[in-house]
């Protein structure tokens, strides 16, 4: 009879203890709540750095791709997209930074795909990439104009510029799709750290509630 009373007591004890085998596997759910965490909030920012940078670099290339033309000259582009698009100006910068006979949306003429004159209106931004293939040149937004229907426009300019190699490119705006390739990455990333705050205070709180101090 004493030695059931004993081993009564012994159990008892064992499931009590502060190092038993409960708490023990306890600990080891805690650590492991805290490691997935750190996990989450590490892939997330890592998946949404590398979103950002290609996001970025996809853009950095999309100039290439615009049409140009000589200043003063035209260029024809034929648009499979209605909305508005962009005309820029592409040269060096004169002594002090900035080309000071840069042109202006006044300066432009865009003939639509009807052959009537549509209108232009001033970029309202500072946008500005470095023209590829020639190192030093800038390209700056100055005018947007808005294509009601798809096919061939003209952009003409009759205007000079100081810079002999100036040019005009069309093409779409670079900065909704540049402000994306940032936004969107930054509020992935910020999620995924909510997330691993979240996952972390909960194991905290589990471990607390299973062995209060």
């Amino acid at each position: 009879m004493s030695t059931n009373t004993a081993a009564t007591h012994r159990g008892r004890a064992s499931e009590t203890d502060p190092g038993g085998p409960a708490q023990l596997a306890a600990s080891g759910d805690s650590s492991f709540g805290f490691w997935l965490a750190a996990l989450v909030a590490v892939v997330g920012v890592t998946t949404a750095a590398v979103w950002a940078v290609a996001g970025v670099l996809d853009q950095t290339q999309q100039p290439a791709g615009f049409v140009r033309a000589d200043v003063p000259g035209s260029a024809s582009v034929v648009l499979t997209q209605v909305g508005a698009h962009v005309v820029y100006y592409e040269g060096g910068a004169l002594e002090g930074g900035d080309d000071r006979a840069a042109l202006t949306a006044s300066e432009l003429v865009v003939t639509g795909a009807n052959g009537a004159t549509v209108d232009l209106r001033p970029y309202p931004g500072d946008l500005r990439y470095d023209v590829p293939g020639r190192p030093g040149a800038l390209g700056t937004a100055i005018a947007v104009f808005d294509a009601d229907r798809t096919g061939p426009y003209t952009v003409e300019t009759q205007a000079t510029a100081a810079d002999p190699d100036a040019r005009l490119a069309v093409g779409d705006d670079l900065a909704p799709a540049t402000v994306r390739a940032v936004v969107l990455p930054a509020l992935a990333a910020l999620v995924s750290v909510l997330a691993a705050i979240a996952l972390a205070v909960r194991t905290w709180t589990r471990r607390n509630r299973r062995f209060p101090s």
